[in-house]
């Protein structure tokens, strides 16, 4: 039976694809969502600012003068969302949920987070950055759960879902700064937390939503928050 199976999903796989061609999202070769040519060429570019002021730090640990600045004890991220194929990826698994460019994401992610494994906490709860209900619901996931799986297994962890989006947030990309802050204000709730945890988002760019996570999370107990998003926005400093 599940020979028979396995046939039936080639021919039926073979036949989608005669149907829906699917294109490279880095060259647009024809024959999967990224030829072994483009996957190769993404390279880590690591994000290493402090949190609190946005400019350059040690392994994105907060500055000494920053710790009042921000809920964040550092702030960590493998690549840089400017390179095309990471962006087109990330957006492709948030509003289309392709299987196979999940799991393309989870490799990528597996092989950031083993790269940057010694500034990671040695014992840490791992928390995805939530989606509003309504929105996890319309999109069926939530990308950071997927990456914060990833994160958690490399680095032999626990992961947790104690935080709630209490409300509907804008898409963060069509706002300036101020709208940003504004936008992410009083947006997370969090059940009591302890210890060190590292919380998890797709995307970090202004850094105004792993703020206001890691500010309900501290608020609910949290020792240290480490902030990993999978791609950074801003390769010279952070939007403060």
């Amino acid at each position: 039976m599940l020979n028979s199976t396995n046939k039936f999903e080639r021919i039926k796989r073979a036949f989608l694809d005669a149907l829906f061609p699917i294109y490279c999202l880095g060259c647009g070769q024809e024959g999967g969502w990224l030829c072994v040519d483009c996957h190769s060429a993404i390279a880590a570019k690591p994000l290493f600012l402090c949190p609190g002021c946005g400019l350059v730090s040690a392994g994105g640990v907060v500055h000494s003068c920053c710790l009042d600045n921000t809920p964040l004890a550092a702030l960590i991220s493998p690549y840089h969302y400017a390179d095309p194929k990471v962006r087109r990826l990330i957006k492709e698994y948030k509003y289309h949920g392709a299987g196979e460019i999940k799991r393309i994401l989870c490799g990528l992610t597996a092989a950031g987070v083993g790269k940057l494994k010694t500034l990671f906490p040695a014992t840490a709860v791992v928390i995805p950055v939530p989606l509003h209900a309504a929105r996890e619901r319309e999109r069926g996931f939530n990308q950071a759960a997927t990456i914060g799986g990833v994160v958690a297994e490399t680095l032999g962890l626990a992961a947790a879902t104690p935080l709630t989006r209490r409300k509907k947030t804008e898409e963060q990309a069509r706002l300036d700064t101020a709208e940003r802050r504004a936008n992410c204000q009083q947006a997370f709730s969090s059940l009591p937390v302890a210890g060190d945890v590292i919380l998890v988002d797709d995307v970090v760019t202004s850094g105004e939503t792993m703020r206001a996570a890691a500010q309900a999370l501290r608020e609910a107990g949290a020792r240290r928050v480490f902030g990993f998003a999978l791609a950074h926005g801003r390769g010279d400093r952070l939007i403060n």
